[in-house]
C-alpha cells in the first residue's frame, strides 16, 4: 500500500506538516499509524483532492454571485492540490 507521510503530503499540497496533522486529528483526513508515525493512504489523498475540486467548482459559482475569491486564486489553489512536486534532495557523490 502506498501512503504519504505528513511531511510529503504537506509538500504536495504546499501547506505545513502541522496542518496535515491537524487535519488528521480533526478527522478531516483519514490516516493510520505505524508506531508513532502517521501515514495517509494514497486513496484518501485522492478522495480529499476530488472533494476539494468539487468545492472549487462551488466556489467559482459563488464567486459569480459576488463573493470575493478570484478565479486566479481558485486556479492556484487547485494547482497546489493536484500537482505533485518532485522530491529533489541533494546527494553527495563519493567520487572525486
Amino acid at each position: 500500500m502506498r501512503a504519504f507521510s505528513p511531511r510529503t503530503l504537506a509538500e504536495r499540497w504546499d501547506v505545513s506538516p502541522a496542518h496535515i496533522r491537524n487535519m488528521i486529528a480533526s478527522k478531516e483526513l483519514d490516516a493510520f499509524r505505524l508506531g508513532k508515525l502517521y501515514r495517509i493512504p494514497v486513496e484518501e489523498v485522492e478522495r480529499f483532492e476530488c472533494q476539494t475540486m468539487n468545492s472549487v467548482g462551488t466556489e467559482e459559482s459563488e464567486q459569480s454571485n459576488g463573493l470575493d475569491q478570484t478565479e486566479s486564486e481558485t486556479g492556484a489553489r487547485l494547482a497546489r492540490l493536484t500537482v505533485a512536486k518532485p522530491n529533489m534532495s541533494l546527494v553527495k557523490s563519493t567520487k572525486p
